[in-house]
């Protein structure tokens, strides 16, 4: 699971703004961080057992596909079918159906109820703040309702509301011995609505330079001091409530690992509602675990309107798509009346749903109208339409003569044949026949990308995790787990 950090800007700078989102770092991850050290303190905060907090639960992960699915964040149903969480927490996943569930109770290794995902959809309208995600919120559609829940409402926080205190609800890391994965609370003051962490955090440049050692930072030299002020003028949150820190006050509870995606609440007419998700965590140096308030990205109109978007639409891309050789689906606008699926046949015109001149889904002229269904061969060129795995129709060629085989049509369609692997799998080249070997025949069909169009440097990290092979220096990348334009 990959870690979201500050970018850095400068190498010793890393060093300063060390924070990760939460939960996507060590917890969440297998890698842990030191908890082996003691804390000043736990990490306060309150069981919440009460089954009436079932609206919360974790997002259980199964990233070796063993059937069993740890807690790695938390999420908060909004809706029967609907839960909300961070970017972060599902940005990684490959196979939502297979890899996610919804876990619900106190304890998230004993679920009174383990739901089923449908699949992810993430807030990318914008981009920036503390972890460069902009809005960092998705929603996980579940396959199947949950009905005995009441869900959380959601609302956007005011300037007025700075101040007060709030509960963070989450399932993350309790102390400096690694507990984690029981639902816990706790009271944390909304301390700003933009501008910067560490003012946030310290209220004034003086007492951020007086505890610059548990940086690693030695404030008392001119290149020191340097650092420490680029680092409070430029780590910023979100203005506009795009992004609120919560917490790290002296009576504040504190967000960790684990807590990612997990609400910041208030009551409201006694009905607990989520005003952000948990998204990134200042902790200090390895003998001191989360203890200076968290970011939290909280509810803004655009989040509202993400929320709606799925609500009426459930992961239909903005842009619409084919779900079928002919059928084309998408969303109304507001402009036209509001969210609402919309399916335009296409056959009706004697058309296909693919892409236009223009870049646009639409109805198009089949530009696979000339040739076979099975494909054909151009001299030594293999011509063949996609198939409806590969993306909106179009033609693929594939010089055959290139990988030092011919063309030929079989059963199985058009292909290059009388070919050997015309180079290795950990290096990057031209596409290589799916019958070159195993490895090859595993890599495309997860990735067909590799063996119709070339061997990238993703293939031969898939091949690193498909065939269990090392290629030195080679990515780690999950099995198709790269979208292709």
């Amino acid at each position: 699971m990959p870690a979201r950090i500050l970018p850095s800007l400068t190498p010793r700078l890393s060093t300063l703004l060390f924070a990760t989102a939460v939960a996507t770092g060590a917890a969440a991850c297998g890698d842990s961080p030191d908890t082996g050290t003691s804390a000043d303190e736990i990490i306060g905060g309150v069981p919440a057992r009460s089954a009436r907090l079932n609206a919360v639960g974790a997002l259980g992960y199964d990233d070796f596909g063993s059937g069993s699915f740890r807690p790695v964040c938390t999420g908060t149903l909004i809706a029967p079918t609907m839960v909300l969480t961070a970017e972060h927490c599902v940005d990684f996943v490959t196979d939502a159906p297979s890899q996610l569930k919804f876990l619900i109770g106190f304890d998230a290794y004993n679920p009174v109820r383990t739901v089923p995902v449908h699949g992810v959809a993430m807030e990318q309208s914008d981009w920036g703040g503390v972890i460069g995600l902009g809005i960092d919120m998705a929603i996980m559609h579940l396959a199947e309702p949950v009905t005995n829940v009441r869900p959380f409402p959601v609302a956007i926080p005011t300037d007025s509301q700075l101040d007060l205190r709030f509960a963070g609800i989450g399932y993350g890391l309790q102390d400096s011995t690694g507990r984690h994965g029981t639902r816990m609370t706790g009271s944390m003051t909304f301390q700003a609505s933009g501008g910067r962490v560490f003012e946030a955090i310290y209220g004034t440049f003086e007492d951020f330079v007086a505890d610059a050692a548990r940086f690693g930072v030695d404030g008392t030299t001119p290149e020191g001091l340097a650092l420490l002020q680029q680092a409070w003028d430029e780590t910023l949150l979100l203005d506009n409530r795009v992004e609120g820190w919560f917490g790290g006050g002296r009576h504040d509870a504190q967000a960790c690992f684990g807590d990612s995606g997990g609400p910041i609440t208030k009551a409201v007419n006694g009905q607990p509602t989520v005003y952000g998700v948990a998204s990134w965590v200042a902790y200090a140096d390895e003998n001191r675990l989360c203890d200076l308030g968290a970011a939290y990205s909280t509810m803004t109109p655009v989040g509202l309107d993400f929320i709606a978007y799925e609500t009426a639409c459930p992961l239909i891309p903005r842009a619409g798509q084919c779900l079928d050789l002919t059928t084309h689906q998408r969303c109304a606008t507001p402009e036209e009346g509001g969210y609402r699926e919309l399916l335009n046949d296409c056959s009706a015109l004697g058309m296909v749903c693919g892409v236009d001149e223009a870049g646009e889904l639409g109805c198009i002229e089949d530009p696979c109208e000339s040739i076979a269904p099975e494909g054909q061969c151009d001299g030594d060129v293999a011509v063949r339409c996609t198939r409806p795995e590969e993306g909106p129709r179009r033609v693929v060629s594939t010089d055959c003569a290139d990988l030092g085989g011919s063309c030929a049509v079989t059963g199985d369609g058009v292909e290059c044949v009388g070919i050997e692997c015309a180079h290795e799998v950990c290096t990057e080249g031209v596409a290589l026949s799916d019958e070159c070997n195993d490895c090859v025949t595993a890599v495309c069909d997860v990735d067909p990308y590799c063996c119709t169009v070339a061997w990238d440097e993703i293939c031969v990290g898939e091949a690193g995790a498909v065939c269990e092979v090392t290629c030195p220096g080679a990515p780690v990348i999950a099995p198709g787990s790269r979208s292709r334009e």
